[in-house]
């Protein structure tokens, strides 16, 4: 993989299977971690879902040694409408592309407000489903406390420049 290449990434549940894929481009990357840039009216195959587009232009963080990935999204203008963080293990590389997996936790915030923790009730399914470990929750909670914190600090970069994809199917 390098900077240009288009490559697949999945977001999958704690037992490994994908939930969510889509296609995005590496803006950079280096040794620490990969930024992948999507262009709005991107496609995403989502298992509940189907095939939908991506209503934002966005960027994702993935940092091989954090329990969590930033996603910056743009609205039409350019502006930066949200940030996300997935609360997830340190991506891998799987079948030539990148993969995580989401442990339900996130962090949302938009550019005038704290950030906040969404999905606890999703996380306290999945300790059940997944027989999460209390220091594997611990370990969760304290990488969102963590997640918390960088989102409110955050400095997000312009917003990539891409043409817009028509969303017409």
């Amino acid at each position: 993989m390098k900077i240009g290449d288009r490559i697949q990434v999945c977001a999958c549940k704690a037992d490994g299977s994908v939930y969510r894929s889509w296609r995005t481009n590496i803006e950079t990357m280096d040794a620490d971690s990969i930024v992948t840039v999507s262009p709005i009216g991107s496609e995403m195959q989502d298992q509940k879902r189907g095939n939908i587009r991506i209503g934002h232009t966005m960027r994702s963080y993935y940092w091989f040694d954090k329990f969590y990935n930033l996603i910056e999204l743009f609205d039409t203008q350019g502006n930066l409408a949200q940030i996300y963080i997935n609360i997830a293990s340190p991506p891998y590389l799987e079948m030539g592309g990148l993969c995580f997996k989401d442990y339900e936790l996130d962090v949302f915030k938009y550019p005038s407000s704290p950030a906040e923790l969404l999905d606890e009730d999703e996380f306290a399914e999945a300790v059940v489903t997944y027989q999460y470990t209390k220091e594997f929750q611990e370990k969760m909670y304290s990488a969102a406390n963590e997640a918390l914190e960088l989102a409110n600090c955050w400095d997000a970069k312009p917003c990539p420049n891409f043409p817009l994809i028509s969303m017409s199917p």
